[in-house]
This record gives C-alpha cells, sequence and structure tokens, in this order.
C-alpha cells in the first residue's frame, strides 16, 4: 500500500482509558492513516486532564501529531464526567510530563486546516462527546463540503450504559450530537451495538503485556487498571469502544453496516441522548447514518494483536 492511499484523519478524543488504547493503536496504523492531529475534548474527565492525558501519551509514543485543546463544556449543560476513568482519567497509570506544549488554535482550527489541504478527503474519528465537532461545523459551514467522513464511538440503536436508553458520549452533551447527526455530512455510527461485543479476553490482555514497544508497554497497563477497577471497584467490563471504532475506518470488513435515519433525543429522564434508528421509515427521511450492527469478535481480536506485534 502506497502512502498517497493513506486516510487523512484527525482524531477527537477525551482521553481516558479506552482512549488512550485507540491513541496507541492509531499510532500503529500508519500504513492505513495519516494522523494530522488530534483535538481533545471534555468528556471522562475535565478538559484539562482529557487534554493532559492526550499530548503525555503522544509524546510518549514519539508521535508527531499537534494536540489541540477543545470545549471545556457540552454546549447548553453542565459538564458530566465518568467514574470509572479514575480522578486522572487514566486511572493508575502515569505517564511522564510531555516535553512539548499544545498547538496553538482550537479544535476548529485543526479541522479546517486540515479539511483545506485535503479537501474532500478528510476523515474525523470523534470518540468523545461531540461538542467540538458540532461547534466546527457551526462555525465553518464550508466543512460540510470538504470533509469526507464523520465516525463517530457514541450511540446505540438498543439499549444504553449512562441510561437505559442512551449512550455515555451522546448522553454529555445532545446538542452537539444532534447538530452532527443533521448535518448533512457522512456519518458512520460505531455504538454500544457493537462496542459491547469484543469482550477482553484473558489470553489477550497476557500476549499485549508480552509485545514489545511503547505502544504495547502503555496499552497493557491500561488494560490491567480496566480489569481491576472491574474486580475492585464494580465497574464496568473492560469493553475496547473506541479502538473498535478506529477498527471501522481501517478495518471495515470486521463490521456488518446498516443505513438509518437516526432521530438523536436531547430530552426527557431516560431518553437524554438516545438514538432512535427509523426501522420502519416512519419519518420518511433519507439515512443520515451508517450503523454498525455487528463485529466479528474473533477477526477483531486478531487485528488487535497484530497491529501491537502480540504473537500467539
Amino acid at each position: 500500500m502506497t502512502l498517497l492511499s493513506r486516510i487523512p484523519l484527525v482524531m477527537d478524543v477525551d482521553t481516558g482509558t479506552d482512549d488512550a488504547v485507540c491513541i496507541a493503536a492509531a499510532t500503529l496504523c500508519t500504513d492505513r492513516i495519516e494522523l494530522l492531529g488530534i483535538g481533545a475534548v471534555c468528556g471522562n474527565v475535565e478538559i484539562e486532564k482529557t487534554a493532559r492525558n492526550t499530548l503525555d501519551l503522544i509524546d510518549f509514543l514519539g508521535c508527531e501529531a499537534p494536540v489541540h485543546i477543545g470545549a471545556s463544556r457540552p454546549l447548553a449543560r453542565p459538564l458530566c464526567t465518568a467514574v470509572s476513568h479514575g480522578t486522572t482519567g487514566l486511572g493508575d497509570v502515569a505517564l511522564p510530563a510531555a516535553r512539548r506544549g499544545f498547538a496553538e488554535g482550537g479544535v476548529t482550527e485543526l479541522i479546517h486546516g486540515a479539511a483545506k489541504r485535503h479537501p474532500g478527503g478528510l476523515e474525523i474519528l470523534a470518540v468523545g462527546p461531540l461538542t467540538n465537532i458540532a461547534t466546527a461545523l457551526t462555525e465553518c459551514p464550508e466543512l460540510l463540503a470538504l470533509i469526507k467522513r464523520i465516525t463517530i464511538m457514541g450511540g446505540a440503536i438498543r439499549g444504553g450504559n449512562m441510561t437505559l436508553a442512551s449512550e455515555f458520549n451522546l448522553y454529555c452533551d445532545p446538542e452537539a450530537a444532534r447538530i452532527v447527526f443533521e448535518s448533512g455530512c457522512a456519518l458512520t455510527m460505531v455504538g454500544l451495538d457493537v462496542t459491547l461485543k469484543p469482550e477482553l479476553p484473558r489470553h489477550i490482555f497476557d500476549r499485549i503485556r508480552a509485545a514489545p514497544g511503547p505502544q504495547a508497554d502503555v496499552v497493557a497497563r491500561v488494560l490491567d487498571f480496566m480489569m481491576r477497577r472491574k474486580d475492585e471497584f464494580g465497574a464496568d467490563d473492560p469493553n475496547l469502544h473506541d479502538v473498535i471504532a478506529l477498527a471501522a475506518i481501517v478495518k471495515p470488513s470486521l463490521f456488518t453496516f446498516e443505513s438509518y435515519y437516526v432521530h438523536l433525543e436531547t430530552g426527557g429522564e431516560v431518553t437524554r441522548g438516545m438514538t432512535i434508528a427509523d426501522f420502519n421509515n416512519v419519518s420518511k427521511r433519507p439515512p443520515n447514518a451508517l450503523v454498525a450492527v455487528d463485529i466479528d469478535a474473533d477477526g477483531f481480536w486478531d487485528w488487535f494483536v497484530d497491529l501491537f506485534g502480540a504473537g500467539k
């Protein structure tokens, strides 16, 4: 594969534990993606922590992608954070302080600059609340014609993990999510319907822990925390939500997708952030999302361990 065939990609993250795994994996996908920059958004923890975690991680991995600081709160609501990532966002994983600073300009500037350099080809991977992405689309309407696709980790067409009906990222900023879903930009939704399926097997963890390199090192430490937090704190299973969304970009053959018009609900005690697929074409509206509905879990784990050089 030639370098010309690589996907120009901007990532938008709220770096907690599974974001860190996704970022580490992305830096190993240089044959498939050109990582142009990373935006940080509030979500799993406060923006000061998500941004610092992202910069420290990228520096530790030896990646030169610039890191831009984004939104410190949702568009119209108080900040909502998660508890399962610990107070810092990375559990008990400590990284050396980055030797470089944050890039100048916000995430809108990052996306706009990348889109102008790659008109019609830029893809965005957003694995946190969609505040930065909605802000960019609102502030720069011309982005709609420049962005090829936005892939999100968020939502679910059945069930939730924040409420009975809604997933965490979209629950945190449903107004931003609605802007993105209704923007007209090509959108792939990788939600709980697939990200809850590949639960981390112990033998996969052991193989990553034995693999060489800084990516495997930091991912093994993060996975170790994720496994312990379930046993020690009663937290959720160590599912790798965000890296599964990355896989949908670089290894789409692992997934089954269906096209739906998806309505984003912004209100309700249970339905805030709910993604409602129009299965029966009640709305008579054209599809606005390509939704991942199934995944080859064994194939995903094969791809994951191969990426980290974790031989059998």
